[in-house]
C-alpha cells in the first residue's frame, strides 16, 4: 500500500503540472516541454483517470473537455482506453461515473460507452474555476500537440508533425503507429504525402529547420507503464516487484521514468 501511495502522489503531481501545459489553473510549475519533453493530449487524460481522486481534477476536467473539444483526438482516446487491461478499464468507468459529465460532448461519453452523465452533483466552485482555464492562444503556446492540431487539423497528421520535432525519433511508420495509437496504414498514407508535399526528404527527415524536443514527456507508453507499476505495488515480496519493474521502456515517457525511480 506504501508503494502504491507513493505512486499516486509522485503521478498526480506530474499529471497536474502537464495539466497546467493544457490550460488547467493549477498553482504549479508547468512542464517545459523543450527541456522535459512533449505531452500527448489522450494519453495525459487516461493516465489522469487511472489516479484521479475526489479533488480538483474531477471537477475541472469536464469543463476542460467542454471548452477544448474540437482539439481533442477521440479515436485515439477511444483506442487507448479499450486496449486498457479490464480491471483498469473498469476503474476508469468508476471515476467517469463518479464525476459530473452533464454537458459533456457526446464523442466523449461514446468512447467509454457512458449511458448517463455521470452521477456527480454540480459545484459552484468547479464551475469558477471553470472560468480561470487558460486561453486556447496560451495553451497553444505551452503545448506543441495543441499548437499542431490548430495548424493541420485534430488528427494523425497534426501528431505525427509534432513528433518529427523530437531529437533521434525512430519514423518507421509501425514505430510511429505504435506511439500514437494509429493504424499503420493511416500513418503510412500521412508519411506519404509529407514526402510528396517536401515536408520530408526521402529518408523521413525533416527539411527546413524546426525546434527539437528531448523526446515525450506523457504518450501512450506512459499508459503501459503506469498500469504495469500499478500492477507492480500489489506484490508485497520485493522479488516479484522488483521482476516486473525491470525492463520496462521509459524512452518515450518521462513521467513513468520519474515514477519509476520512487518505486525502487
Amino acid at each position: 500500500m506504501e508503494s502504491f501511495e507513493t505512486l499516486k502522489q509522485e503521478a498526480s503531481a506530474l499529471i497536474r503540472r502537464a495539466w497546467l501545459n493544457l490550460g488547467m489553473p493549477f498553482d504549479l510549475s508547468m512542464i517545459e516541454e523543450k527541456e522535459e519533453g512533449i505531452i500527448d493530449v489522450e494519453p495525459l487524460m487516461i493516465v489522469t483517470l487511472l489516479v484521479m481522486g475526489k479533488d480538483r481534477l474531477a471537477t475541472d476536467l469536464p469543463h476542460w473537455i467542454n471548452r477544448f473539444s474540437n482539439l481533442i483526438n477521440f479515436q485515439k482516446l477511444k483506442t487507448i482506453f479499450t486496449r486498457l487491461p479490464e480491471k483498469y478499464r473498469r476503474g476508469v468507468l468508476e471515476k467517469l461515473n463518479q464525476i459530473n459529465l452533464q454537458g459533456t460532448p457526446k464523442p466523449f461519453t461514446n468512447v467509454f460507452d457512458l449511458r448517463t452523465g455521470g452521477t456527480g452533483m454540480p459545484d459552484e466552485t468547479a464551475s469558477l474555476r471553470a472560468g480561470k482555464i487558460n486561453t486556447i492562444e496560451n495553451v497553444a503556446k505551452m503545448s506543441l500537440f495543441m499548437k499542431n492540431r490548430l495548424l493541420y487539423g485534430t488528427g494523425f497528421r497534426a501528431d505525427l508533425i509534432s513528433l518529427t520535432h523530437i531529437r533521434d525519433m525512430s519514423m518507421k511508420g509501425t514505430h510511429l503507429a505504435e506511439v500514437l495509437c494509429a493504424n499503420n496504414s493511416t500513418i503510412s498514407r500521412i508519411l506519404g504525402g509529407l514526402k510528396a508535399c517536401g515536408f520530408l526528404n526521402q529518408d523521413k527527415e525533416r527539411v527546413e529547420p524546426f525546434e527539437e524536443y528531448p523526446g515525450m514527456f506523457i504518450c501512450s507508453q506512459s499508459v503501459w507503464n503506469l498500469c504495469e507499476m500499478m500492477d507492480a505495488t500489489e506484490f508485497s515480496f520485493q522479488e516479484l516487484k522488483s521482476g516486473l519493474l525491470e525492463g520496462m521502456n521509459f524512452k518515450q515517457d518521462a513521467f513513468g521514468k520519474r515514477i519509476h525511480k520512487n518505486l525502487k
